[in-house]
Formats: structure tokens, C-alpha cells, sequence
């Protein structure tokens, strides 16, 4: 995340109304042996999953099992926030999970070794209490694999106080773990363990996609807060990402064309037409795509999308379905404007897709019918980011009993003068 300051106020304020007190007494392990003899497990919050096992839930504090020897144009990401940059997971998976810098780490003899098996959690929406019971079944698996400890990282605004409680449950059941957090005064008023701010975007724990001397450096901060002698520990990362040096290739297509089919499908099908060349460009620049989490091919979303927005009296679209249908479309249109190659700012691709497409004027239509039938519907949250709509789209969370409840309890707002 940029620092608070550099963010409108309604993103600061929605971002400031989740801090919360300390899970408890603070855990703390102590593991004699040099990080060189270490076998440490990556957990991301990410919402990573096979494309042939289920996605996460829009509620869904469970986790899924990857192994090291991933194939990354076999993982999807299916997190329900629509509050974090993807681009840089659709460039290069170890924005958001490092596997292939702990691998050359292993190999230089910086860790003992990187888990066999490493996990993914989904951090968006919950309280960190809901993840409990999962994070100490967790440790189990963890403790029976040898793990000496977990490095933890996130992705969206409420990933970094889902780090900060998988961190708290791990270490109380004598895991040692160190993590990465995008927002300061969350970390600040949980306390936990260890802990690593950068003040990177949304959705790039990780820094820089494609750069791995950078993403190295960022893992080896936050690995060496595993020597610490007592806690919590909250260190700041010294570096910014820098500006791109160099303006990104020019968009390679042109949204105000005429087009005299003016349904919502004909207009998605004439951006859709024209954005496909590049979307092959780039699947075959990256080998790998991150279209897939619908299980929807492309012409029966953009006719299941549009249908009802073109004759209301036709059914409404399955609610999951529509939002991973657009989560798809999203992911297509993204991946065809970065195409090529370049260096591309986080949020280049959502800015030209909200402000400039059908498609943007889509979510906005569908969050119009949702604000219509309850001011802040829930729903919203899941298919329009803040940024989209520039508003606050609700403030609250699942608390243990499924309840919507608010999203923090009320504490005092700690000095921003780091954030």
C-alpha cells in the first residue's frame, strides 16, 4: 500500500477502521537454529488455488495446499477483494507468493530449506479470530512436516490483519514466524509477532513483478527478523518502489470507437474482439493466463453478463457466478493491455478498464441495481473496488458466527506519521 498520505480520504478512512486490539498476550518463539538450517513454509493470503480444485469462498477462512514444485500457469487466484492491483500476480505469481526467490535462497544456502507443501489462505473480509481453528489444525500439518517456521504475506487491505492473526495462532502454537504487512497502524495496533512494513501497492507484497534481486531483498528483511531476541518487531522496509522510469507501451486499443450495436453484449463483444490478439500476445509472453476462475469460456460470460442488463425481464445472473465472471473479464482485459512488454504501474490496467470500457460501465450498472435494493449491499463490495466507485463501499466483516458486524472494534487511532 502507499503510505495514508498519498491516499483519498475514503480509502484512509475505510483502511483506519480496522484496527483492533492485540488477539492476547503476545506468543513468542524462540528457534535456536541458524536460519541456514531452517525448513520455512510460505503462507500467502492471496486466495491462491488449482484451477482443478475449489475456489475460495466469498466468506472462506479454509486454506489450500500448494507444493513447491507448482506450475504457476496452474494456479488462479480467487480472492473476493476487488481492493488490490492483480496485474502483478498475472506478471509474475512470486509478487504474491515467492516459491522461485526461496528456491535460490535454498540453493545459495541463505535457509536450510523451503516446505515441500506451502499454503494459501483467502484474507479478505473476515475477522482474524474466524481463521483460528484452521490456522491451528494448520500447524499440525506444519510441526508433522518439520517446519521451523512460516513466512507470511499479503495482498489486500484486510490481508494484514489476517497476517497479523495467522502470525498471533502459529507462533502460540510454536511455529516462529515472520511476515510482510501493507499497512502500518494495523500491525501497530495488533502487536504481532514479527513483522515487515513496506510501503509497496496493494496486491505487490512483494515489490516489484519480474524483478527478482528486489523481491530477494525483501525476503531476506523479513527472514532476518526470525533472529530477533524479543518482541513484537516492527521494522520498515527503507526503499520505496521507484517510478517507472519509462512511460508504459501505448494502449493497444481504442474504447471510443463507434459501434452502432449499442447492448451491453455487442458493446462487450467489439472490446472483447479487439483486445483478443493482444490477450494471446501476452499469454504467450507469460506462458500462463489467469482467466479460468468462472469455468466460464469467454462468449458464454460476455452473453450470460449482458443478458439481463439487455432484457431485464430475463433471469438475474447467479450472484457467484457474475462475480467471477467479471473477475474473469477483468483478468482478460488486464492481461491483453499489458501485454507488451514494459514496465506497467500498479493499477494502469483497472484505471483504463474503469474509466474508459464497457466493461466498467457494466460493474457500475450492476452496482447500481445492487445500491437499489439496499444502500452499501454487501455485494457491491465484491465486483466494484473503492477506487472504481471512489466512495467507501461498507465497512464491515464476518465475525466467528457469520454475523456482519463492524469491521473493528473501536480503538484509538495510533500516531500515521510512519504511514
Amino acid at each position: 500500500m502507499v503510505r495514508l498520505t498519498d491516499i483519498p480520504e475514503y480509502e484512509r478512512d475505510h483502511l483506519m477502521s480496522k484496527l483492533i486490539p492485540p488477539l492476547g498476550d503476545l506468543p513468542w518463539v524462540v528457534n535456536p537454529k541458524p536460519l541456514s538450517k531452517k525448513k520455512i513454509a510460505i503462507i500467502t493470503t492471496a486466495g491462491l488455488n488449482y484451477r482443478e480444485e475449489s475456489s475460495f469462498e466469498f466468506i472462506d477462512s479454509s486454506y489450500r495446499a500448494i507444493p513447491r514444485d507448482l506450475n504457476s500457469a496452474d494456479i488462479l487466484m480467487t480472492h473476493s477483494s476487488v481492493n488490490f492491483d492483480r496485474s502483478g500476480f498475472q506478471e509474475d505469481i512470486n509478487v504474491v507468493f515467492p516459491v522461485d526467490r526461496f528456491k535460490e535462497l535454498e540453493t545459495a544456502g541463505v535457509i536450510g530449506s523451503l516446505a515441500d507443501i506451502n499454503y494459501s489462505f483467502m484474507g479478505g473480509g473476515m475477522l482474524p479470530d474466524v481463521y483460528e481453528d484452521n490456522v491451528r489444525d494448520l500447524a499440525r500439518l506444519l510441526k508433522a512436516d518439520g517446519v521451523d517456521a512460516a513466512f507470511i504475506v499479503p495482498v489486500c487491505p484486510n490481508c494484514s490483519r489476517t497476517v497479523c492473526g495467522i502470525s498471533y495462532y502459529l507462533e502460540s502454537e510454536g511455529i516462529q514466524t515472520t511476515g510482510i504487512a501493507l499497512f502500518r497502524d494495523i500491525v501497530e495496533s495488533m502487536q504481532p509477532p514479527r513483522i515487515l512494513w513496506v510501503s509497496f501497492p496493494l496486491g505487490r507484497p512483494l515489490g516489484k513483478p519480474g524483478d527478482a534481486a528486489f523481491q530477494t531483498e525483501v525476503v531476506k528483511q523479513t527472514l532476518a527478523l526470525l533472529d530477533g531476541t524479543d518482541g513484537p518487531i516492527l521494522v520498515d522496509y527503507p526503499i520505496d518502489l521507484p517510478d517507472v522510469a519509462m512511460p508504459p507501451p501505448v494502449c493497444p486499443v481504442s474504447f471510443k470507437q463507434k459501434n452502432e450495436d449499442r447492448s451491453w453484449r455487442g458493446r462487450l463483444r467489439r472490446e472483447i474482439g479487439g483486445l483478443t490478439p493482444w490477450y494471446e500476445l501476452g499469454l504467450k509472453r507469460r506462458g500462463r493466463t489467469t482467466v479460468g476462475v468462472s469455468g466460464s469460456c469467454i462468449e458464454d460470460m460476455i452473453e450470460g453478463l449482458a443478458l439481463w442488463p439487455d432484457d431485464q425481464d430475463k433471469d438475474f445472473p447467479d450472484h457467484v457466478w457474475l462475480k467471477l465472471a467479471l473477475e474473469d473479464l477483468k483478468a482478460f482485459y488486464s492481461e491483453a493491455l499489458t501485454a507488451q512488454p514494459g514496465e506497467y504501474e500498479a493499477g494502469y490496467s483497472d484505471g483504463i478498464i474503469f474509466d474508459d470500457t464497457a466493461l466498467g460501465e457494466l460493474i457500475v450498472f450492476y452496482v447500481e441495481y445492487f445500491e437499489a435494493l439496499q444502500p452499501n449491499h454487501p455485494f457491491i463490495r465484491g465486483i466494484a473496488s473503492r477506487e472504481q466507485l471512489k466512495r467507501s463501499t461498507g465497512n464491515w466483516a464476518i465475525d466467528k458466527t457469520g454475523a456482519h458486524v463492524k469491521a473493528a472494534n473501536l480503538i484509538p487511532k495510533p500516531d500515521q506519521k510512519h504511514s
